[in-house]
């Protein structure tokens, strides 16, 4: 079984170091996309734990948190 490889953009690393993903950010974020459950919203497309995160295709454009508060 193969895994759907994810490449972050650098706007939604920068994004992500922002809402507190921090270590290796890009790697973090591309497994939490791999990871995530398919999601409605308009803060993204999937989600994984408490970030929505915005995929086209195979790259991650943008991250955001579900609870803004958290920010």
């Amino acid at each position: 079984m193969t895994f759907r490889e994810f490449t972050p953009m650098p706007e939604a690393v920068t994004r992500a170091r922002a809402l507190g993903l921090y270590g290796d950010t890009a790697k973090r974020l591309a497994r939490a996309a791999r990871r995530a459950a398919r999601f409605t919203s308009d803060l993204g497309n999937r989600r994984f734990l408490d970030f929505a995160i915005t995929v086209d295709g195979n790259l991650i454009t943008w991250v955001n948190r579900l609870d803004p508060r958290a920010e």
